[in-house]
């Protein structure tokens, strides 16, 4: 993309430069015209320095120099004396073809070539030096985002390492109550563990998995779960749009979270609704408390940590008037 910014700088400053200098001719008696031949000899000319400019401070870079004022000012001069070379090397074939009889250099054109050299080693020199600062910053900043990027991703990964024995540790304290009080539930419960866990495997390398598998996967764990608990369990799914999409296992930490913190039996039922609202999903569930739970505090951060990794978007946790609801925002693939 950059080598074409002198095909539009170029023509442009040229115009630009040549404009310039003829309207500062029309204050004078001056009756020349405007001359698109004179504009185009200007690009020429333009053209011819900047190459030689660009030539050298690919050269300076690849002698890991750094572009300072020092260098600035040396490109400028070296500029100021390449411009005079041309001016008077074609002035000389000009004048040696018609018209001999002028003179090829004296004192006053001298200086006035070497102005002008000035200005345009100001313009090419900055020029060349702001699209080198423009493509280094935006070569550092890809390069910053894909390290962000990395890091995102490791620590994506650090996540899911997290969440497989979240899960497990979990499960197997369900596990240990179920064998005491049904061992045919218990055997089905193993069943539908195994299940669950290959699932989790096979979502292990991916970062969302689509809304309906992860409804499934729930709905799964909830039948499970009504046949541990029986009518002291009720549990309801109200969505209406499945275009979306989830990180793993996000429902599955919220129904684990349900089942671990709260006493579940005749006296305290538990009421557990997910229910869609727009671009959200709410898990809203009854909040009858145990004295006492062996609890590593995870669950909901690992989510927490999964949707600001994913989308920057924070989930939203509220306990009031005996309810406990986690909001999760809905996800769409971009």
């Amino acid at each position: 993309m950059f080598k074409l910014y002198p095909l539009v700088f170029i023509p442009v400053l040229s115009i630009i430069y040549y404009t310039t200098f003829h309207m500062m001719s029309q204050t004078t008696d001056a009756e020349y015209g405007y001359k698109w031949s004179i504009i185009i000899l200007i690009a020429v000319q333009f053209a011819i320095l900047w190459a030689l400019a660009q030539f050298w401070i690919h050269k300076m870079l690849k002698r890991r120099k750094q572009l300072n004022l020092k260098l600035f000012i040396v490109g400028v001069l070296g500029i100021v004396i390449a411009n005079n070379l041309i001016y008077f090397l074609v002035k000389g074939i000009a004048i040696k073809f018609f018209d001999p009889r002028f003179e090829i250099i004296n004192g006053f054109v001298l200086l006035l070539s070497t102005v002008e050299g000035f200005l345009k080693g100001i313009l090419i020199i900055s020029m060349l030096f702001s699209l080198h600062f423009f493509k280094r910053w935006r070569t550092e900043n890809e390069e910053n985002q894909r390290l962000k990027q990395n890091e995102l991703e490791l620590e994506n990964r650090a996540l899911k390492s997290q969440l497989n024995p979240h899960f497990l540790f979990n499960n197997l304290n369900t596990l240990s109550v179920l064998i005491t009080q049904d061992q045919y539930i218990a055997n089905e419960f193993l069943k539908e563990m195994s299940d669950m866990y290959r699932y989790i495997l096979k979502t292990t390398d991916v970062e969302i998995v689509p809304l309906e598998d992860e409804l499934k996967f729930a709905q799964n764990y909830g039948n499970l779960l009504k046949k541990r608990f029986g009518k002291d369990f009720n549990f309801n799914v109200e969505i209406n749009n499945l275009n979306f999409v989830l990180p793993p296992i996000s429902l599955h930490l919220l129904l684990e979270n349900v089942v671990k913190h709260n006493r579940i039996d005749a006296d305290y039922p538990m009421n557990l609704l997910i229910k869609q609202s727009g671009n959200t999903l709410i898990c809203k569930n009854t909040v009858n408390l145990k004295n006492m739970v062996d609890s590593t505090e995870k669950g909901l951060k690992i989510l927490a940590d999964q949707y600001r990794y994913l989308s920057n978007k924070e989930i939203n946790v509220q306990n009031e008037n005996g309810l406990f609801i986690v909001t999760l925002p809905l996800l769409t693939v971009k």
